[in-house]
C-alpha cells in the first residue's frame, strides 16, 4: 500500500498586493463616478439656461401678442445693444396707469431685459445678455437671445409668425 503525501495549505487572509490592487480599482470607479458627475452637471446647467431663455423668448412673444399695435408700429424692434440699453433705461410705467401702445412696448421690453439679465449669465454689463427683436418682410418676428456659458457666447433664436 501506498502513502499519499498531502501538503497542507494555509490560507492566512489576503496579501498586501491582493489588498493594494483593490483599493486602485476602487480608486479609478470612484475617479470615474467623480467625471460622470461633472459631466452632469455641466450638461444640466446648459440645459437650465436653454430653457431660460426659451421662456423668456415665450415671454416677450406673449407680451407682444397682448400689443399686437405696437408690433404693428415697430416699438418692439430692437436691432442692437444700443436699443436695448435705451429699453432698460425706459422709465415708462405702466403697472398701474394706462399708456399708450409705445409706451407699453418700452416697459415690457424693459421688464423683459431686466429679468433676461437676472437669469441668464454674463458680464456685469446690463447689456451684455443683449437680444434684438427684428421683423422680416414676411412679418415675421425673429427674435434672437445671448448669453454667456462656459467663457462661449450662446446663441438661440426664434421665429414666430404673429396674428396682424
Amino acid at each position: 500500500m501506498k502513502k499519499h503525501s498531502y501538503r497542507q495549505s494555509y490560507h492566512n487572509g489576503f496579501s498586501l498586493v491582493e489588498v493594494l490592487v483593490a483599493l486602485l480599482v476602487l480608486s479609478i470607479g470612484l475617479l470615474g463616478l467623480a467625471a460622470l458627475q461633472t459631466t452632469s452637471l455641466k450638461y444640466n446647467t446648459e440645459s437650465y439656461f436653454r430653457t431660460q431663455a426659451t421662456y423668456l423668448a415665450y415671454d416677450i412673444i406673449d407680451r407682444m401678442r397682448a400689443n399686437a399695435l405696437g408690433v404693428a408700429a415697430g416699438n418692439y424692434d430692437v436691432p442692437d445693444s444700443g436699443t436695448a440699453a435705451t429699453a432698460m433705461s425706459s422709465t415708462a410705467s405702466c403697472g398701474s396707469a394706462s399708456c399708450s401702445t409705445s409706451d407699453l412696448a418700452q416697459y415690457d421690453l424693459g421688464q423683459w431685459y431686466i429679468r433676461m439679465n437676472q437669469i441668464l449669465p454674463g458680464s456685469t454689463n446690463p447689456v451684455a445678455n443683449y437680444a434684438t427683436i427684428k421683423r422680416d418682410a414676411a412679418n415675421q418676428v425673429i427674435i434672437t437671445i445671448n448669453w454667456m456659458e462656459r467663457d462661449t457666447m450662446q446663441t438661440q433664436t426664434w421665429v414666430v409668425q404673429l396674428p396682424t
